[in-house]
């Protein structure tokens, strides 16, 4: 990584156990689009994060989930306030695309970051499936499913759920497989590696005119 710049941890939002929201300093003359990733360096650790902040707002916000194995997700999680950590310059190219037809995000765990980005930066009317394990995963369900014309959030275990909208008890494969609308769809995919490549794989089976975009995480 090309260290560009240096920020500034200012306060962290837990989710639940696992996942968190920690805000930073924007360094001057920081520029992004939504749906872009930076690289994060503290000491030797490294990883990729995408930012989910608006490119007009005064501060730095990244969605991270604290793996045991992650050093760095840890590290992030147990950094005191104030401390500093190395940034790299935005990258990559999962960037909302205009067009005439409805764009499709479909996202698992924390894959749902560059589409908290993009409604951030203004984007409404969209087709959103999430697929986590437990309610408490679906982070900004209420903002989403107000911006959406279609937010679907898809449970793969039997954990209770209240409000509105109710869940899709399964994977985001099956939900897309029995019960997505047949149209004319650009597809967003971002997630883990295996769910895109299975999904991948039924997209040009079921919608072959569609266009699919997708980022990919271990």
């Amino acid at each position: 990584m090309i260290t560009n710049h240096i920020l500034t941890i200012l306060k962290r939002h837990w989710f639940n156990d696992e996942i968190y929201e920690l805000h930073c300093s924007k360094p001057d003359g920081f520029i992004f689009l939504p749906g872009q990733f930076i690289h994060l360096r503290y000491l030797d650790m490294e990883r990729e994060y995408t930012l989910i902040s608006a490119p007009d707002e005064p501060v730095l916000r990244l969605l991270i989930k604290r793996m045991p194995e992650g050093r760095l997700s840890v590290a992030l999680a147990e950094l005191a306030i104030g401390s500093e950590i190395a940034l790299s310059a935005a990258q990559g190219y999962f960037c909302y695309q205009p067009s005439e037809r409805e764009a499709c995000f479909i996202a698992t765990g924390t894959g749902i970051a560059p589409f908290i980005a993009m409604w951030a930066g203004g984007l409404s009317g969209f087709t959103l499936l999430h697929g986590v394990s437990h309610p408490s995963a679906l982070v900004y369900r209420q903002e989403l499913s107000a911006a959406a014309k279609r937010y679907v959030p898809c449970l793969s275990s039997a954990a209770a759920m209240e409000g509105d909208p109710p869940p899709f008890r399964g994977y985001v494969g099956a939900y897309v497989e029995t019960m997505l609308p047949a149209d004319n769809y650009d597809f967003y995919l971002c997630g883990r590696r295996s769910m895109i490549h299975d999904l991948t794989h039924l997209l040009d089976a079921r919608y072959p005119d569609a266009r699919i975009y997708s980022e990919a995480y271990d």
